[in-house]
């Protein structure tokens, strides 16, 4: 059964209408709670079939499957971040971000729900690699939606190679502060990681409200000392999916502020669809990546940083 087949629901309450929305899929694992996944990270949703085991897995590996002439690991999903309770699971959740594909088993899915991001909440205490949620949504029932961080689970579960070397041939010995923000603290590590390769210091946020403060804050302090907003901060990495303020809603806010109007902005995604980066583009952002790829985020920000 394709997701597009599915019907939408608008439990939530709806904040305006202009508001970047999160359309999310709504499964369980078994137990009473309801879990949900962005919807443009899922190709489709399937009837389990045959797993094949292969040797070596183990934990909340399940094995693999043949599906339209991709192999795929297939997850199980509840014993991935400790919700199972023993039902069988019924259905195969086929997701698709940061160019991989994985399949995740799960007890039944229900319906497609459209929320603004402002009523996407951060999980109290989430700031570990262990985490396996990014947002919490309430419905119009009072039923909360604990929305699954299904990078963090897949790098517990299938750690794969960051994509690529950082590249460094790039002269930014001018270049100022990098600011950026991410919900996630695996990708925080690994954008640190990379501008601390390129010789570039930073500083960040973890959603984007912190990140408007933030940069308003370097603004304001720029002004007051009368110096170039560039030597406080001369680029800025948004991610695109975060609680409260997505990183679109944080975008546009950036650029319609004259102070930051020639400070470009790099939008950097597991969404890797070509809707998403357009999106991203409309928004004001200067050049999309797709999230953990070394090579193409150190050479975006060395196209935009270098100096001649």
């Amino acid at each position: 059964m394709a997701v597009s087949s599915m019907n939408y629901s608008n439990e939530p309450k709806q904040g305006n209408s202009s508001a970047e929305m999160i359309e999310i899929l709504l499964f369980s694992l078994g137990g009473p709670e309801t879990f949900g996944l962005n919807v443009f990270k899922i190709r489709e949703v399937t009837e389990i079939s045959q797993v094949t085991q292969i040797p070596g897995q183990q934990g909340a590996m399940n094995g693999v499957i043949s599906l339209r002439g991709q192999v795929l690991p297939v997850v199980a999903l509840g014993d991935a971040i400790g919700m199972s309770n023993g039902d069988p699971n019924t259905k195969l959740i086929i997701s698709e971000f940061a160019s991989r594909s994985v399949a995740f088993a799960v007890t039944n899915v229900d319906k497609i729900i459209r929320v603004p991001w402002s009523e996407v909440k951060p999980p109290q205490h989430y700031d570990s690699e262990q985490g396996a949620v990014f947002g919490v949504v309430m419905l119009g029932n009072g039923d909360l939606v604990s929305l699954v961080d299904i990078e963090s689970v897949c790098h517990r579960v299938l750690p794969e190679k960051d994509a690529g070397a950082v590249a460094t041939a790039f002269d930014l010995n001018q270049a100022g502060p990098v600011f950026f923000v991410d919900d996630s603290i695996v990708a925080r590590r690994k954008i640190s990681e990379v501008l601390d390769t390129m010789g570039l210091q930073h500083s960040h946020a973890v959603n984007g409200v912190e990140a408007e403060q933030k940069l308003l804050a370097l603004a304001s302090s720029a002004e007051i000392g009368d110096v170039p907003i560039e030597k406080k901060v001369s680029l800025v990495l948004v991610d695109e999916e975060m609680p409260i303020m997505d990183g679109c809603t944080l975008t546009r806010k950036l650029k319609g502020d004259p102070r930051f109007k020639n400070i470009p902005i790099i939008m950097y995604s597991s969404l890797t669809s070509d809707e998403n980066a357009r999106r991203g583009v409309e928004a004001g952002v200067n050049i999309y990546v797709k999230k953990f790829d070394s090579t193409s985020l150190s050479n975006a920000i060395g196209q935009l940083l270098a100096h001649a």
